[in-house]
């Protein structure tokens, strides 16, 4: 059987016209909705790659635009940091040329270097808070590179230099007249041996059972060993050998001592109960003046604190004077000599302690350090301390 087909060639027409019409109003809403004339390839292939071309870099300049605002800003940033900087370097040159005139007592030239070491600590301090976005810009030598363009290599670099007290070598500069810094030993009065050997031999048998009687035994000292109190000024010795029924003579007697160092028992000399605090001697002994013991934990708080081993194992007690221009003499505090340097030390009279003054920082590493308080500075007796070598 024979098939037909039936055609509408008008029909077909007015679809294909509306379908082209359809598609040429969605194109011309995308782009009345963009705005963009190129809104895919298939609108302009070769368009679509040139406009995404200048996209990339309209975007690359803008951002590169604020990146030249935050280089602008961190530069405005420290502009006014070297600006404070100057204002007290301004302040301390003029305080330096006021020094300079002979009219000025001790006095005027403590107070004005006092000024100064505030105002060199107030350097060091904008230079070590000031900072853009967590960049510290002159607490050390830096260089910031900012990127101003859209491509590679289109940087400005700024290199950025550690600026403070100590970079502008103004960390020691000293108006005042330093002091005349005398030392004197801290002594204390104790018993020590005065190079006479003590002789036990006289006390033998024969001497000791004239003194305190007795028949039976062979009275001796002890290990001939003679004990010194301190506290009572008294010497003693242990006696031994009695036995019998004079074996309740054997202990502890009280003994004199001769300047020549011989040892003698007194007549009639009662047992008694030897002192704790006795300690053995070989030789006479004599209240004299001895320097002030160090303890080990002072010794030990020096090292601690950065002093050298073998210079604070040697420490020794002594009181500080300061004679300034004028002939004047201050009396200082007590210090711990070690080496050639002085650091500052309580000292309690009374009982003897000795402690070594320090303080406590934390280190850029996080860590908490101390460091021994050395008496010096500008005029020779100011506490400072050395933290991460400065």
């Amino acid at each position: 059987m024979a098939q037909v087909i039936n055609t509408n060639s008008l029909s077909l027409l007015t679809q294909n016209n509306l379908n082209k019409s359809q598609s040429a109003l969605g194109t011309a809403i995308e782009r009345l909705s963009s705005g963009l004339r190129i809104n895919s390839a298939k609108d302009d292939a070769a368009g679509q790659a040139i406009a995404n071309r200048f996209t990339a870099n309209i975007k690359g300049l803008t951002q590169a635009s604020r990146n030249a605002n935050d280089g602008i800003s961190i530069a405005q940033t420290t502009e006014g940091a070297l600006n404070e900087i100057n204002n007290n370097l301004q302040r301390v040159r003029e305080l330096a040329v006021q020094s300079a005139n002979s009219t000025n007592s001790q006095s005027d030239l403590d107070s004005i270097q006092a000024e100064i070491t505030q105002r060199l600590n107030e350097i060091d301090r904008v230079s070590g808070q000031t900072q853009f976005n967590g960049v510290k810009v002159l607490a050390q030598d830096n260089t910031l590179t900012i990127q101003v363009g859209a491509n590679d290599g289109e940087t400005i670099d700024i290199d950025l230099k550690q600026i403070n007290s100590q970079t502008l070598g103004l960390d020691s500069l000293n108006v005042q007249k330093a002091y005349d810094v005398k030392d004197t030993a801290v002594t204390t009065k104790a018993y020590a041996n005065n190079g006479t050997t003590l002789d036990v031999s006289g006390l033998d048998d024969t001497a000791i059972k004239a003194a305190i009687g007795g028949t039976t035994g062979t009275a001796a000292v002890t290990g001939s060993a003679v004990k010194f109190d301190a506290d009572n000024n008294k010497y003693f010795v242990t006696i031994g050998g009695f036995t019998g029924a004079d074996a309740a003579k054997n202990g502890d007697y009280e003994v004199n001592v001769a300047t020549d160092g011989t040892v003698t028992l007194a007549a009639g000399a009662t047992k008694t109960t030897m002192p704790a605090g006795a300690t053995t001697k070989t030789e006479v002994q004599e209240l004299k003046d001895t320097p002030a013991v160090v303890s080990a934990d002072a010794k030990n708080a020096l090292i601690a604190g950065g002093v050298d081993a073998t210079d604070a194992n040697g420490a020794e007690l002594v009181k500080m004077s300061y004679t300034d221009k004028n002939g004047k003499t201050i009396e200082g505090g007590y210090a711990l000599k070690a080496g050639d340097k002085y650091y500052a030390a309580d000292y309690d009279e009374a009982t003897g302690a000795i402690k070594a003054k320090t303080t406590s920082y934390t280190a850029a590493d996080g860590t908490t350090k101390t460091a021994a308080n050395q008496l010096g500075g500008v005029d020779g007796k100011t506490e400072v301390v050395t933290i991460d070598g400065k």
